[in-house]
């Protein structure tokens, strides 16, 4: 109230536990808001089970009459159903106005919002309903349960947008990418990978399967197999696992390869150099086309000081 109140103009209200919905929808909810001059607009959507949600009453001439909450609906209200997403358009000032007038008479006696809608009604306000055709945006997450479900969407939206740009996803269901990650075309990941942060993968790549892949830059045609790697910068044509772990601060260049059971930890390998099987090698510099022999190890800290092996 104290930055709104008595402005003119148009405000959106979302409720926190609906993480699915797009820009492209709130921009839709908008124009028919303005295009409507209502007093204000409600996104709704037609749910199979609208059990828990508010219900959308309608009149004969199937403008909005008000909302009515699950736990308050009679039997045949319950049989609605168009249900109330929590997402709205109002007029900035008749909401701060109308807000002043809600009580909370009901059976939770709680304050709802959209008792706002009611009281405009009965001031002969037009209110206005935008339906959306997407039930799955306006999923509200109250529970595990309901997080499992939205997580679910949201990896699939993901997923399909990479498909479209050209990367091949074996098993898009078991393949977890995060909203950040950049992937170029003709890259296939594999089943069980993930990737997260703000990891950027070149072209023609090969990622997975089993792979844990976080805030790393990989260049393109590199091969990564049932490996981990986080906060690490991986060049081109480079060959890692399987079982290897890259750490943080990692620098490896063109034409490497790492290994099986091949630790590397805040050390930098130069072009072509490998590190077969067998090795820990923490806090060094690797020049160009060096052989790290099986079972070596760049011995880095006597209990006090770390060092720097070259």
């Amino acid at each position: 109230k104290e930055m709104l109140a008595g402005k003119d103009g148009t405000t959106i209200v979302v409720c926190g536990d609906t993480p699915l919905i797009k820009g492209e929808t709130m921009e839709a909810l908008f124009r028919h808001h303005e295009e409507t001059s209502a007093k204000a607009t409600i996104l709704t959507a037609r749910a199979e089970d609208p059990t828990g949600y508010g219900r959308i009453i309608r009149n004969e001439q199937a403008l909005v009459e008000r909302i009515v909450e699950h736990k308050d609906a009679s039997e045949s209200e319950r049989e609605i159903n168009e249900i109330n997403t929590g997402t709205y358009c109002f007029d900035n000032k008749a909401l701060f106005e109308a807000l002043e007038n809600v009580g909370n008479d009901n059976v939770q006696g709680e304050y709802y919002l959209p008792d706002v809608i009611e009281i405009l009604k009965e001031q002969g306000e037009t209110v206005s309903a935008y339906v959306t055709d997407s039930f799955e945006e306006t999923l509200g997450v109250n529970d595990r349960v309901a997080l499992s479900e939205a997580e679910r969407i949201m990896r699939k939206r993901i997923n399909e947008t990479h498909m479209r740009n050209g990367v091949t996803l074996i098993d898009p269901a078991n393949t977890y990418i995060g909203s950040d990650v950049k992937i170029g075309s003709d890259t296939i990941v594999y089943p069980g990978t993930t990737l997260s942060g703000e990891t950027v993968i070149g072209s023609d790549c090969k990622i997975g399967p089993n792979t844990e892949i976080n805030n790393c830059e990989i260049g393109d045609q590199s091969v990564i197999r049932q490996s981990c790697a986080f906060d690490s910068k991986i060049g081109s044509e480079v060959n890692i696992g399987p079982f290897a772990h890259i750490r943080p601060q990692s620098e490896i260049h063109d034409e490497v390869k790492i290994g099986n059971f091949v630790e590397i930890k805040k050390a930098t390998f130069g072009k072509g150099s490998k590190a077969s099987h067998l090795s820990y090698i923490g806090d060094a510099e690797v020049g160009s086309d060096v052989n790290i022999g099986c079972g070596s190890i760049t011995v880095n800290y006597d209990g006090k000081n770390k060092f720097l092996t070259k």
